[in-house]
């Protein structure tokens, strides 16, 4: 399938995005791999969906693995039976692990010469929000730059709303009500205007929320249906 063509941009996005965040299934991300290595413009969308992303992995705290990672390494490397046996094989693989770090050192080398010959990259997105239900699985991403006054919404999973509904988004303001952003679609890519530019707009907004509403929107100016997905609002300013 040729993803780099004008009618599957949508489902390249997608495809992409999923990439990113590590969502996509391991035989699918192993095809889109393979067809970025042999096309650019599908590699072109998969990098930048890293970009984008990537604030997101600077922002997480680190995690120290559990001891028992520890005991699996060791067990892997054969290092937890006789230590005279161990001893006496740890040199031998000493010459294989001496040789995959100087290959990866070369490999290493290699990407960051290529890495500095290539123009600077884009800025990272200022505002970031993946919503996820309750099952924790990425649906839709809102990204903004810093002064624009929209909100760019994909959606990276399956996001249908019904026959004769329609999902609304909201910002959820610290002590205050909920306040609609408008409608978005249930697949795609659409852009959600907004009051002001995106840092003022979301400022006090820790949380964006999406609602299954009547198609056209809440009657009421609130939430009516149930919630379908949350996020949070990342800020990079």
């Amino acid at each position: 399938m040729n993803l780099s063509r004008p009618d599957r941009r949508e489902r390249l996005e997608r495809l992409a995005a999923e990439y990113a965040l590590g969502t996509l299934p391991s035989r699918a991300r192993m095809r889109l791999a393979d067809v970025a290595k042999r096309d650019a413009a599908v590699a072109g969308v998969v990098a930048d969906w890293e970009r984008r992303l990537a604030v997101l992995a600077e922002a997480m705290p680190g995690i120290n693995p559990s001891p028992r990672v520890w005991r699996g390494i060791v067990a892997q490397l054969g290092l937890d039976g006789d230590r005279a046996a161990a001893r006496a094989s740890w040199w031998e693989r000493l010459a294989v692990w001496r040789a995959l770090a100087v290959a990866a050192f070369a490999v290493a080398a290699v990407l960051a010469v290529v890495q500095l010959s290539r123009e600077p990259a884009a800025p990272p997105q200022t505002v970031v929000i993946v919503l996820a239900g309750p099952d924790a699985k990425p649906a839709l991403i809102a990204t903004a730059d810093r002064g624009q006054r929209f909100l760019a919404v994909r959606a990276i999973g399956d996001t249908s709303a019904g026959a004769g509904k329609a999902l609304e988004l909201w910002a959820l303001p610290d002590g205050g009500k909920p306040k609609s952003l408008g409608l978005i679609p249930a697949g795609g890519l659409t852009r959600v205007p907004l009051a002001a530019p995106a840092e003022t707009a979301l400022a006090g907004v820790p949380t964006l929320a999406v609602s299954l509403e009547p198609a056209g929107g809440s009657p009421t100016g609130q939430p009516t249906g149930p919630v379908l997905y949350t996020g949070k609002v990342e800020r990079f300013f």
